[in-house]
Formats: structure tokens, C-alpha cells, sequence
């Protein structure tokens, strides 16, 4: 193990510190499998769009009781430290010669802290990155022409302000055929309406407050009731697109106003229409009308954040897997104690979601962006 420097570190960079070695198992049971804390964890202290606000949430879990905080000032005394609550800029500051390998070692002995920075890493995992991949339901017949006329309403706002071939891909919309003069494109499919965040959020208690965490604010007046169905969480694309959108295999990055294609995974698990962009390439959005707002760049940059998240904590598979054992599980396909198991899993996640809910799902997603999200996994060559 190399030698850690005894300087001052920012909370998260603290925490991360704190988590790294290995020597001692960090993991959560869930769903059948064995989930690993700290590659979570760490990655979402490492690449969450506000990690100090991550930061705080985590240390605030893990001083919730005057019994933990005397465990880490014991803690940090052996370790000839001092017990302070860490500002979003400053962290524990051990004093030499005390090496930051002593402060972890002895952090990861406590039963009390590992269980909370298990607790929340589960939290995340459940409220946020496992729901947001989940595919989004099929309405009711007493919500569908509600939804239906939702989504057409959002489509046509989204194609007066993108035109009528996709600003990803550039796929002419079919019925759009033939294209207006000028227009240039390479393929042609039926466009659809594609959500940043996805309509789950708007009747999703935790998961919006999962999102507010992770991105540093509140996003609750951007994602509930009508909001969600606002252009500034849509894209037009063609629907392999689509769905490899809405499992995180791509994003897009806003800085300065100006949209950046970010690829989070090779060409060869994205679909074709990606292979017409290279990877940081401008994204020019509302040339057609200035009328209809443009994607929000904080949605756009929580959901690159969310699919960095992803992919560093190695994530994806598992999660899919699980996805599979549900959507199984409610064909009616499995049996015995492992139908048990995922019923258990598959139902309390469920409930996550409805216990704090203020909002009706009264804007659910139609069948269109149903399929969007049903394919977790495109792959071509």
C-alpha cells in the first residue's frame, strides 16, 4: 500500500480516503446478489454533478447519533486527530507523523460508521441509479389518453424547436418525408420524444430527492406534475437512440451554453446512429425556433453525471441483470424461493418510491416512451 500525504483534504476527497483500502468487505445483499459498497460509493463522491453535497449527505448519515460521533472522535484521538465537523472545503487534518492508512484502517473496525456508509450507499443505489434505468410503466387505460396526449404535446413542441431531423443522429423523422430543401440527414425512422429525466420522477418521492442530493439543489419544481413533459427535459431521437439514451451509454455536457456529445461507452455497444458524431462534438439545439426552450443544462449534466456514475462503478451489468429478473418476475416466470426473493426486492423498491409521495402520477409516459427504455443493451459489429 503507498503512502498517503497527512495534507488537508475536502470532504469528499476525505471520505473517498477514508473508504479506498479493501482489506475489510463493504458489500449489501439485494435482490439475490452481493452488492459492492465502495466502487458506489466512491463513485458517486468522485463523479456525482455536486459531489460535496454527496459529501455532506454521506457525513451527515454518519454522525446521525451521539454514539457514532464519540466512535470517531475515539477514532481520530488513537490517530492523534482532531474531531471536527469537516466544512465543504476542509477535512479531517491529521497531525504528523499519523498517516492516513492508521485513520482508515481504524474506521472500517467500526460496525456502527461501516453500517452507515452502507445504508447510503443502498439508498443511492436503489432510489436513484436502479430506478432511473428501470423501464418506465405502461399507463393504465385510465391514464393513457392523458399520458398520450402528454407526450404528443411534448413531441411537437420538441420538433418546433429541433425541426424535423434529429440533432443526434440526424434521422428524418418518416412522416416528415420528404425533407424540406436543405435539409440533410442520413437515415430516416419515426422520431420520439425522449426525456432527460425520466417520467418516472414526477411520481417518484425518493428519486427526486435522491437527485436533488446528487446534483446540489432542488429539482423538484423541474421534474413534477407538468414540468416533467417541458421541452427543457426532452430530445428528439430515433429509437435505438432512444434507448441507448435512456440506459446512459451516451450524454450530453453543457457548459457556457454550448451541448457537447459525450460517449460513455465504445462505438461498438452504441447504436449506428452515434457513429455519425465524434465524441465531444458540438450540439447546436433550437435553430429552428428560439420560442421553445433548449435542454436544461443542469438535467443535461445530472444525467452525463448519473451515466459516469454508471460506468465507473462498474454498475451497468448488475443493474440490467436485475431488470431482467423483474421484468420475469412479473411474466409470471420464475418460481419457488428465488420468486420470493425478487418479489421481496422488487416490492420494496416499489414502495421506496411511494412513501413520501405528494404527487399523483398523473403524467406518466406513454407506450412510446416505454419502448425507448425497454433495451438496456444495443450492440453492433
Amino acid at each position: 500500500m503507498t503512502e498517503l500525504d497527512n495534507s488537508e483534504k475536502a470532504l469528499s476527497q476525505t471520505l473517498i480516503t477514508i473508504l479506498e483500502p479493501e482489506e475489510v468487505p463493504l458489500t449489501f445483499a439485494y435482490h439475490n446478489r452481493t452488492i459492492d459498497v465502495r466502487p458506489i460509493a466512491t463513485a458517486l463522491l468522485r463523479l456525482g454533478y455536486d459531489p460535496d453535497s454527496l459529501a455532506r449527505d454521506l457525513w451527515k448519515r454518519i454522525t446521525d447519533s451521539l454514539q457514532k460521533i464519540e466512535i470517531l472522535r475515539k477514532l481520530l484521538r488513537t490517530c492523534n486527530a482532531s474531531m471536527v465537523l469537516p466544512s465543504p472545503d476542509s477535512g479531517f487534518v491529521p497531525r504528523r507523523p499519523r498517516t492516513w492508512q492508521e485513520v482508515r484502517s481504524k474506521f472500517v473496525q467500526s460496525d456502527d460508521l461501516k453500517a452507515s456508509v452502507i445504508s447510503w450507499t443502498r439508498d443511492f443505489y436503489l432510489d436513484l441509479l436502479l430506478t432511473i434505468m428501470a423501464p418506465s410503466r405502461t399507463p393504465t387505460p385510465s391514464d393513457r389518453s392523458t399520458a398520450t396526449r402528454n407526450q404528443q404535446t411534448f413531441r411537437r413542441k420538441l420538433f418546433d424547436r429541433d425541426g424535423v431531423v434529429s440533432i443526434i443522429g440526424r434521422v428524418l423523422d418518416i412522416p416528415s418525408y420528404p425533407p424540406p430543401s436543405g435539409v440533410t440527414y442520413f437515415s430516416a425512422e419515426t422520431l420520439q420524444g425522449a426525456h432527460i429525466i425520466p417520467c418516472i420522477a414526477s411520481g417518484h418521492s425518493e428519486l427526486r430527492k435522491a437527485l436533488s442530493i446528487f446534483a446540489g439543489q432542488s429539482v423538484e419544481s423541474l421534474l413534477t406534475g407538468s414540468q416533467i413533459n417541458d421541452p427543457s427535459n426532452g430530445l428528439l431521437l430515433d429509437p435505438s437512440t432512444h434507448s441507448s439514451f435512456g440506459s446512459f451509454r451516451f450524454g450530453i455536457e453543457c457548459r457556457d451554453k454550448t451541448y457537447r456529445l459525450r460517449k460513455l461507452y465504445p462505438d461498438t455497444l452504441l447504436p449506428m446512429t452515434l457513429a455519425v458524431h465524434n465524441d465531444g462534438e458540438k450540439l447546436l439545439f433550437a435553430w429552428e425556433s428560439h420560442l421553445v426552450p433548449p435542454p436544461s443544462e443542469l438535467l443535461c449534466n445530472v444525467h452525463l453525471a448519473i451515466g459516469r456514475v454508471v460506468r465507473e462503478s462498474n454498475a451497468f451489468r448488475t443493474i440490467f441483470s436485475i431488470l431482467e429478473d423483474e421484468e420475469e418476475f412479473n411474466s409470471g416466470n420464475t418460481n419457488g424461493e428465488y420468486w420470493l426473493v425478487t418479489g421481496a426486492s422488487y416490492l420494496e423498491r416499489k414502495l421506496r418510491g411511494l412513501a413520501a409521495s405528494n404527487y399523483p402520477d398523473t403524467d406518466g409516459p406513454d407506450e412510446e416512451e416505454r419502448l425507448g427504455r425497454d433495451n438496456h443493451v444495443i450492440t453492433r459489429g
